[in-house]
């Protein structure tokens, strides 16, 4: 039955495949076998005797090697005829195929990610799902390869549909035939940067004045709908307009939201940028409690339409999905992204500025007791994929406070004329897309549009294994920093943990049974409120130190139910106890008029 289908499948596309221009897949949605996709593609003319067939080892934005030819089963070359070419597999990733000059079709199969039995984890925005009838999430990296040395040749996707499904995408579409829809990119490296969700539709457009936005949802229970989300991705997407000059960088923009029942198959959640579009990987929660997440991971991706879209190494420009080199600026790439997603909601008014403060406070915290605080960010770079892959998670911390002290530091030394905003665009405008600077030049680059101050900084904290000069940054807008203090906090008789990503405050080990049991809290519980003041992971120090010892209050504890937190008030009378803080910010209370102008300057929008 499987020959059957290959070769009847392949005489109806026997003529239009010979010797065309580019790729034409072939999927049918509605043709599951075994949990896998039937994959067919009608190749290119090949001139040459052997030709090799690549599936991504790693891909843009990943920054870990995940083999995705791993999920490969069943490969076969075959001629316009439908004879079989003899062909060899060298690897996970890689196919030579023989008699390549006779080659017009290509047939495998697919196995999804997402409920893999196979090590390696795929983080899920990076992956594929396969739920027939329900939902695929197709990232094209994992379903489709190329022919080495053929990456530049356009590609058409053709996708036969379960009847009333759509296919949310920034890739260009057009409707072939009853639900048969044929997708399109210019070459291999658009093709994998664009991913597809396809299910039944639960998808807006947001009209935002020269970017169409497209946010689709699929919550297999219903408990978050895409119109949910709608004022917090508008939102944000206005905020991040006004932060990059009163314009986005392009003209249309998919948001792919897939949420999960339980733990995802890698155990992480997140989201994975492209050019146009991220693709979401959640637990299926209500829409308030993602709310923040949404709108961090939002902007986060978002912004790397700058860097490293228009600001980009050449081991990047030039990428190699089997054998790839990385650059040695992360700390632009994902650093300087991360922090424009926190510093954009401050300047926009959606943070207040001890919020904004908290959120930095949190990164100093896991930047120096998760990560080797000493290792030099050039070189943690450079061996992200291998040597250093488990230091990899500080670009989100430590790389957001470089570009944070950068910031600051641009800001005092040109008198509130210039920033980090500013640096990005110059850099924007002599490179761009299309143009790739040389990864050992960026600093030199950088010193020629700034001042010496900035390149004694990078040389000494980005390529150097020197602390970060937090108090001396933060000195220059009115903040104090102090690395260890002592200050007086609610004890409850729990650890208490917040968690900055879903913005809880989350009960941990409990320390005083007794207390605890009195307070009405567990392990695991979360603490949603004091006084009817809600409580969250930006203002948790804020709230917590103006609360008076033995006075009586509300604290709201809560739990996730059905996909939602539900809280419970109850009774207590505070117990203050002195707690060891590190890393302790809080704004100063008089400031100079040099460090008034230095905060206006680094918090205007």
């Amino acid at each position: 039955m499987k020959l059957v289908f290959s070769v009847a499948a392949f005489l109806m596309l026997s003529l239009t495949s010979i010797a065309q221009d580019g790729y034409r897949y072939f999927v049918n949605l509605n043709n599951i076998e075994n949990d896998e996709l039937i994959v067919a593609l009608s190749t290119p003319k090949v001139t040459t005797d052997r030709v090799q067939f690549h599936m991504p080892k790693i891909v843009p934005g990943t920054y870990e090697i995940y083999d995705f030819g791993r999920f490969i089963s069943d490969f076969r070359a075959e001629d316009s005829l439908g004879n079989k070419l003899v062909h060899s597999k060298l690897d996970d990733n890689r196919y030579e195929i023989r008699d390549a000059k006779k080659l017009a079709r290509i047939t495998y199969k697919v196995e999804d990610t997402y409920d893999t039995k196979k090590g390696n984890k795929i983080f899920e925005p990076a992956g594929t799902n396969i739920e027939p009838g329900k939902n695929f999430v197709i990232n094209t990296f994992g379903v489709f390869g190329y022919l080495d040395g053929m990456k530049e040749l356009p590609f058409k996707l053709e996708f036969t549909q379960p009847e009333g499904f759509y296919g949310a995408t920034a890739l260009s579409q057009k409707v072939i035939g009853k639900d048969v829809i044929e997708y399109s990119a210019p070459n291999y490296f658009e093709l994998s940067d664009s991913p597809l969700m396809l299910n039944k539709p639960d998808t807006i457009n947001i009209d935002l004045k020269g970017t169409d936005v497209v946010v689709s949802v699929y919550s297999p229970n219903g408990v978050m709908k895409a119109d949910d989300i709608r004022e917090d991705v508008t939102n944000i997407m206005l905020a991040q307009k006004a932060y990059l000059g009163g314009s986005l960088p392009v003209d249309h923009y998919a948001i792919l939201i897939y949420l999960f029942e339980g733990r995802s198959g890698s155990g992480a959640s997140g989201a994975l940028e492209h050019s146009y579009s991220t693709t979401f990987s959640l637990p299926e929660l209500d829409a308030k409690t993602l709310s923040q997440s949404i709108k961090d991971v939002t902007a986060h991706e978002f912004f790397h339409i700058v860097t490293p879209l228009n600001i980009h190494s050449e081991e990047i420009h030039d990428y190699d999905f089997i054998n790839p080199a990385m650059s040695q600026h992360l700390w632009l790439y994902e650093g300087s992204t991360e922090y424009a997603a926190q510093h954009m909601q401050a300047t926009a008014g959606m943070f207040t500025f001890d919020e904004f403060l908290n959120v930095m406070r949190s990164k100093i915290n896991s930047s120096t007791t998760l990560y080797n605080d000493t290792l030099p960010f050039t070189t943690m770079s450079k061996g992200a994929l291998d040597k250093y892959s488990s230091q990899y998670g500080n670009v989100y911390e430590k790389g957001a406070l470089i570009s944070m002290c950068l910031d600051i530091l641009l800001v005092d030394k040109s008198n509130g004329e210039k920033n980090l905003r500013w640096l990005l665009n110059e850099l924007s405008k002599e490179y761009g897309k299309h143009k790739a600077f040389e990864d050992d030049k960026l600093f030199d680059i950088i010193e020629g549009k700034t001042y010496p101050e900035v390149r004694a900084f990078l040389d000494t904290y980005v390529g150097g294994n020197k602390e970060l000069p937090l108090t001396e940054m933060f000195g220059k807008v009115g903040v104090t920093f102090a690395r260890d203090t002592s200050i007086a906090q609610l004890d409850l008789g729990a650890i208490l943990k917040p968690n900055p990503f879903f913005g809880v405050i989350s009960v941990g080990t409990i320390t005083n049974e007794k207390l605890a049991k009195k307070n009405g809290i567990k392990q695991g519980n979360f603490i949603t409120s004091i006084n009817g003041k809600e409580l969250n992971a930006n203002n948790y120090l804020q709230v917590m130190g103006e609360i008076k010892n033995k006075e009586k209050i509300t604290v709201g504890v809560g739990t996730f139910e059905n996909g939602a937190l539900n809280s419970e008030e109850v009774n207590v009378k505070a117990k203050i106890a002195n707690a060891s803080v590190r890393n302790f910010v809080e704004p100063k209370g008089k400031l100079s008029d040099k460090e008034q102008n230095n905060k206006d300057a680094w918090l205007k929008n």
